[in-house]
């Protein structure tokens, strides 16, 4: 029986390595494992089986891990093939607090991804599971908008490519945003200083005002009397 080890990455470098153990031709009703080798970072690996049906083998790693294996047992002819490691890396989502990407009313949100993803997914609320009221978009920076204060939500995000694009990347960690409220002592402040503007502006005017008027009461000189004309 032979079995054909093979890889899947995402196309990108550098692309994970796979072997068998005793070989790639076995007999059947014989064990196999086959390893998948990965670049540090990896969360999850998958283990494809290609012909003559898709079928997947998942494998999480337990800490730091770079080789993982997968033991097949009693192969046959049915599961000879070619089989793929797949693997996936976890994107991660942050808050833009720059000039521009923070205020009281619209937050930016930021999905950094180990691979250069051509769709980037934000999901608001659900879990990693099952993502809720997801939005598509081709760059990585999000504008949500509005945003009130005292509510929270939790986001995350994911990555695709256009060719595969309902295979998702592992979800990012959940992000909570929230908005505290301004407490009734600052709406005050505001309030006070507002009123100490706002007198200052009308007391201002009304010395200009003043000013302008006597200017315009006060008698003029002999110097400044008006010369009649002959």
């Amino acid at each position: 029986m032979d079995l054909e080890a093979a890889l899947l990455g995402f196309g990108l470098p550098p692309q994970p390595s796979i072997w068998a153990v005793p070989g790639a031709v076995i007999s059947t009703d014989s064990d196999v494992s086959i390893f998948c080798r990965t670049p540090p970072g990896v969360t999850r690996v998958h283990l494809y089986y290609d012909e003559p049906y898709g079928k997947w083998f998942d494998h999480t790693p337990e800490g730091a891990q770079e080789v993982f294996e997968f033991c097949q047992q009693d192969m046959t002819h049915i599961s000879a093939g070619i089989y793929y490691c797949v693997y996936k890396e976890k994107p991660s989502l942050t808050v833009d607090t720059g000039p521009q990407g923070f205020s009281e009313r619209n937050v930016t949100l930021l999905c950094h991804t180990p691979h250069s993803f051509e769709i980037f997914i934000l999901c608001r609320g659900g879990n990693a599971s099952l993502p809720q009221n997801c939005s598509h978009q081709s760059h990585s920076a999000f504008l949500i908008s509005p945003v009130s204060p005292g509510n929270r939500r939790t986001y995350r995000c994911f990555g695709s490519y256009k060719s595969n694009s309902y295979l998702w990347s592992l979800s990012s960690d959940p992000l909570e945003l929230s908005i505290p409220e301004t407490s009734p002592s600052n709406y005050r402040l505001v309030n006070s200083v507002r009123l100490i503007m706002a007198v200052i502006i009308v007391l201002t005017l009304g010395a200009l005002l003043l000013d302008a008027w006597k200017s315009r009461r006060e008698p003029m000189g002999p110097s400044e009397s008006p010369k009649m004309s002959t």
